[in-house]
């Protein structure tokens, strides 16, 4: 298993933005891109696997619902 096995990406308005993390990284940082897309700022935004399938779900839905872990 890589130590980075997940890649958050999003699109704003100065182009895409790529950071390679672990889970505990992913949840650290959802949150802040998260709020630039409600307010229109990020778009595209995604979670992929060291596979490269969208598990956005993992970091996202619980931000998207208000429930928090």
């Amino acid at each position: 298993m890589t130590s980075h096995p997940y890649t958050l990406r999003w699109d704003d308005a100065s182009g895409p933005h790529v950071v390679d993390g672990t889970a505990v990284d992913m949840h650290l940082r959802a949150p802040t891109v998260h709020r630039m897309g409600v307010t229109g700022d990020a778009w595209d935004i995604a979670v992929l696997d060291a596979d490269g399938a969208d598990v956005s779900w993992k970091f996202f839905n619980h931000l998207d619902t208000g429930v928090t872990r």
